[in-house]
């Protein structure tokens, strides 16, 4: 079952790169997942990479980043893991990690049967308190969005043995749950500082950390005791020992510390790739990025995206390819979710959606009161740490239709902490990742009892309750077209990525589009640089 799905999403994604422009990879190119991953009889000692991300926290709760894409399930034990896209508890294809089994009583209702000798680092031992715990704490703090749209709560019921009710019983609303929430002792939390907390976890996975400089880098050690010893997920190999995580920011820095052999492993912009083709001291792994780029509006009363002639006049004053011309390798978007699930319908990627028309847009900000005299003016929130040139490009293209773009920058964090404020921001550049479905994917954009754009609309979350319900083409095609009549949210593209690796590393462990560094494969001869 599991090939089979891995086949299934290999299909899906090559034929969103089919649709090629000059800003696409080639469909040949591009890998979304490796081997099935196999635990190594012998180890290897130690790994070096470069990523993208200086602003990172390790604690079991945090805000998303590179880092923690790639070492959260690493070093904190979760219920279950989720190996692909779609992987259902149903069909059995959850792995499960902390979680011994899970048992559904009805649809809103499963119980959950915990390992009884999981202990964290520092020797406290996870009870089904501790689970409990970990959901509730991580459900008042909102870091997950999947978190905060399906669980419900939670409820011991024995030593190792716990209840979990969900709020919204939608396919794949289980899979969520149990695979988004790191797993820490109630007793360190508490009892641990601030610092502790984020330099010093006590953690439950299959690592330690041994180092932390905040904004620099993190390592992170294999457990020559960790609690669990067989049916290991594949987040629970050790085919290393050490992990080092260097924090290097800038494309070329990492580009010539691979050069250099002062890293094993590193992403590289897609203009510099080429610099290690066809050397066979290197290897290449393309993948599409586990993050979709879209632009949200701001539709709160009294903000001027609260129109929808506002939002469809800057819709049609920009396109996303001449976005893409700047961010490299790409796969433009035909809706707010990506082309990599299998409710999305094919025939999206054949349709136009949002090609600049500049007459048209200045029709549409005319209806909304704004022209030359009085021009519209916006302010775009997005990350400092992400290339800012597709965001230059977009300020540039409105201004050919009178729209005055304000772009501010701001750190992760910072942007994290205002990413809800209604009166922070009109425009937003976000970025989300699919887990099973296209419509998980739109609920997580528009569910719940707050969505990402701050809109009141009925007839929005009907169409989204009946996709949800039946994801039949009649209704996926309701949704899809309203959020392109009402532009709440615009798709513009996903990224295609590069990892480069020195040749003792052959198989990168893609796991729902996110490198699993502690399961790839390292050759007999493999030497680290470090």
């Amino acid at each position: 079952m599991k090939k089979k799905t891995l086949i299934a999403l290999l299909m899906t994604s090559a034929m969103a790169l089919g649709m090629c422009t000059p800003a696409f990879a080639e469909e040949s190119d591009v890998q979304l997942d490796s081997a099935v991953p196999v635990e190594a009889e012998t180890q290897a000692d130690k790994v070096v990479i470069a990523v993208d991300d200086d602003s990172f926290t390790i604690g079991p709760w945090g805000n998303d980043s590179s880092v923690r894409d790639w070492t959260e399930n690493t070093i904190w034990a979760h219920l279950c893991y989720r190996p692909f896209i779609g992987a259902m508890l149903e069909n059995d294809e959850l792995q499960m990690v902390a979680a011994k089994s899970v048992t559904k009583v009805d649809d809103a209702t499963y119980d959950v049967e915990i390992y009884d000798n999981i202990v964290d680092s520092q020797g406290n031992a996870i009870t089904a308190s501790d689970v409990v715990y970990s959901y509730d704490k991580l459900a008042e703090l909102g870091y997950v969005s999947e978190i905060s749209l399906y669980y419900g709560g939670s409820e011991v019921t024995g030593d190792y043995t716990l209840t979990i009710t969900l709020s919204d019983t939608s396919e794949g609303a289980i899979e969520a749950v149990l695979t988004s929430c790191s797993i820490a002792s109630e007793a360190w939390y508490e009892s641990a500082s601030e610092d502790e907390i984020n330099s010093n976890p006590a953690t439950t996975g299959a690592y330690i950390v041994t180092d932390m400089t905040a904004g620099s880098g993190v390592t992170l050690e294999a457990k020559d005791d960790y609690w669990k010893t067989e049916d290991k997920s594949d987040v629970e190999f050790q085919n290393v020992k050490e992990i080092e995580i260097r924090c290097i920011t800038e494309a070329s820095s990492r580009t010539i510390a691979l050069e250099n052999s002062e890293v094993d492993m590193a992403e590289v912009s897609s203009d510099e790739v080429s610099l290690f083709e066809g050397n066979e001291d290197y290897n290449i792994t393309k993948y599409l990025n586990g993050m979709t780029q879209y632009l949200i509006f701001n539709c709160s009363e009294g903000n001027p995206c609260a129109d929808v002639n506002v939002r469809l006049g800057v819709a049609y004053a920009f396109d996303a390819y001449n976005m893409s011309l700047s961010a490299g390798e790409v796969v433009l978007s035909h809706d707010v979710a990506p082309n990599l699930a299998t409710d999305y319908v094919d025939a999206w990627d054949e349709e136009s959606y949002f090609e600049q028309d500049l007459e048209l847009a200045k029709e549409y900000l005319a209806a909304a009161g704004y022209d030359e005299s009085n021009p519209l003016e916006v302010s775009l929130l997005n990350t400092s740490q992400a290339p800012q040139t597709p965001y230059v490009a977009l300020q540039a293209m409105l201004a050919e239709a009178n729209i005055n773009l304000t772009i501010d920058s701001q750190d992760r964090a910072a942007r994290q902490a205002v990413q809800s404020d209604p009166t922070a921001w009109d425009i937003s550049e976000y970025s989300n990742s699919i887990s099973d479905f296209t419509t998980t994917y739109w609920n997580d954009l528009f569910g719940g009892e707050t969505n990402q754009c701050f809109v009141e609309d009925e007839t929005l979350q009907e169409l989204l309750a009946a996709a949800m319900a039946d994801r039949s083409e009649e209704n996926m095609n309701a949704f899809h077209e309203y959020i392109i009549e009402q532009a709440y949210i615009i798709g513009v593209y996903t990224e295609v990525r590069s990892i480069v690796t020195t040749s003792g590393l052959t198989d990168i462990c893609l796991q729902n589009l996110n490198p699993v560094p502690n399961a790839m494969t390292f050759t007999e001869d493999y030497t680290s640089v470090g």
